[in-house]
């Protein structure tokens, strides 16, 4: 059973004689099992495809190199994100199209990629909220967009956010609070929400 909640296994040493996590006969598999969370979390953060599969290949190859630093007292899925959001991060920083998008929330060039659709209820019944989220958190700065992705997109806790950024909890909450305003400004001001639709 492949299976994320087994993440919190210990390395041991294969039948192959490669390091095995959480119950994982070969470093194939625990990529099978874990690819998909990998791939997901890059590319609510890039945005981009092909650079989410690029990103995840490095934090596979740094997974492999590094094997030995996982903690097993911790959750196999923590320590993978963390290094997804660093290899993110890093790559995030290298794109020169992406500087000059995120350079100024005023210009809002990413708003060039939302729906021409404005109606908010027709948006919703063709399920393209989530989608124009993501497009949104475009124009967050790096940290936010991070604590976003992590938080509201991955659904995970605020400590997991701590534990996987090396955050403040107060960091956290504030970055959080001010992406949601954020976001939320932008919806109201593009789709005319109201604050009983979000």
């Amino acid at each position: 059973m492949n299976d994320v909640s087994r993440s919190t296994g210990e390395i041991q040493s294969g039948t192959s004689g490669a390091p095995s996590v959480g119950g994982f006969d070969s470093f194939e598999d625990l990529v099978r099992a874990y690819q998909p969370y990998a791939y997901s979390l890059a590319l609510k953060f890039l945005c981009d495809e092909d650079e989410a599969m690029d990103a995840v290949q490095e934090v596979f190859v740094r997974v492999w190199k590094h094997l030995d630093r996982y903690d097993r007292n911790k959750k196999f899925t923590t320590w993978l994100y963390t290094i997804v959001s660093n290899v993110c991060v890093d790559r995030f920083r290298s794109l020169s199209t992406a500087r000059s998008l995120f350079r100024s929330r005023e210009g809002n060039q990413f708003l060039e990629d939302l729906p021409d659709e404005t109606d908010w209820v027709t948006l919703q019944a063709r399920g393209e909220i989530v989608e124009i989220i993501n497009m949104l958190a475009r124009g967050l700065s790096k940290k936010q967009r991070l604590v976003f992705t992590l938080r509201d997109l991955q659904d995970l806790s605020v400590d997991e956010v701590v534990e996987i950024t090396g955050l403040s909890v107060g960091s956290v909450k504030t970055n959080l609070h001010y992406a949601r305003a954020w976001i939320r400004n932008m919806l109201i001001r593009r789709y005319g929400v109201k604050g009983e639709d979000l």
